[in-house]
């Protein structure tokens, strides 16, 4: 499977080094598709605003669409098939259901149009580059965090969509983190609240009322951590209960100064974005394969540190 990979990834590469002398000689203007899980999320309109800048900085034209939210797997694959009938030059996205993109990713493998994963990968089809965070490696680190500045503690999982391969391994990274803390335990079920506010709200006010002794909620991702927070504030529960959330956006670090969350997980987007572009032509332009994989890396922000991510990395 490497192997077919490899070749595969070498032939496009020396078709899109000869394409680039044509594109160089008849100056023209490349259109790469940006295809975030959504919009509404503030996370994915930093992706957007960095690569917009990226594509600026090489001429190119970008399209960005997504749909309402994460859980619209099919209105993605349909905003995906329509690229492939514009005919882009190539097409970055962030599948909202990782096994479900893998058709049309093979689609555009078929008519040579490169695909390159940010955030969230692919789970089949050929992918030049995937590029963002090892959300395993992420969850693993918020573990270990729970585990060293707490001692001992029980703790609740709140969730995104279900399936997805980002919440699964930022679930499963997390679980590993606390494997070696014997005093640290998770308490009740993983809770999906679907990357949402209101529904991590929701979940948080569940778990608050049928585990009275929790102590940590861990979600994976910040939207669900803000709910989750407001929820345990509302309570007076604040100094008691230790939220935590994962993506490191601006919202959430002022979340952490104010009191309503305490920590994050936190991720670059723009970065992501950043490199997507400039991998994309370089391929296209120059010929130039990327790594398989760039991970952008992690960090975690708490009180010491949130006036660092007041803004987008």
């Amino acid at each position: 499977m490497k192997k077919r990979v490899v070749l595969f990834i070498l032939c496009i590469a020396f078709v899109w080094a000869v394409c680039g002398v044509a594109y160089a000689a008849e100056t023209k203007k490349l259109t790469f598709a940006l295809l975030p899980k959504t919009l509404t999320n503030p996370y994915f309109v930093a992706m957007q605003e960095f690569a917009q800048k990226a594509c600026d900085k090489y001429g190119i034209q970008l399209e960005c669409v997504a749909p309402p939210d994460e859980t619209r797997i099919e209105e993605q694959i349909a905003m995906f098939e329509t690229m492939l009938e514009k005919k882009v030059d190539a097409i970055l996205v962030v599948p909202c259901g990782s096994t479900e993109i893998v058709a049309s990713v093979e689609q555009a493998n078929a008519v040579g149009i490169p695909v390159f994963c940010l955030d969230t990968n692919a789970s089949g089809g050929e992918i030049v580059s995937f590029i963002g965070t090892n959300n395993f490696e992420g969850g693993k680190l918020a573990g270990e965090w729970v585990g060293n500045t707490k001692g001992s503690a029980k703790v609740s999982i709140i969730t995104g969509t279900p399936g997805n391969k980002t919440h699964e391994d930022r679930v499963n990274g997390f679980l590993e983190g606390i494997k070696g803390f014997a005093n640290v335990s998770v308490v009740g079920e993983v809770l999906p609240a679907y990357s949402d506010r209101s529904q991590g709200m929701s979940q948080a006010e569940n778990i608050l009322t049928a585990y009275p002794d929790v102590t940590v909620i861990y979600c994976t991702n910040d939207e669900m951590a803000m709910g989750a927070g407001e929820a345990v504030k509302a309570r007076g529960l604040s100094d008691k209960i230790t939220v935590i959330g994962f993506d490191g956006a601006p919202s959430s670090a002022q979340g952490i100064l104010d009191g309503v969350m305490h920590a994050s997980v936190a991720q670059a987007p723009g970065r992501m974005a950043q490199l997507g572009v400039e991998a994309a032509y370089e391929f296209i332009v120059n010929g130039k394969v990327p790594e398989p994989v760039v991970d952008t890396g992690c960090t975690m922000v708490t009180i010491d540190n949130a006036s660092e991510y007041l803004s987008w990395h």
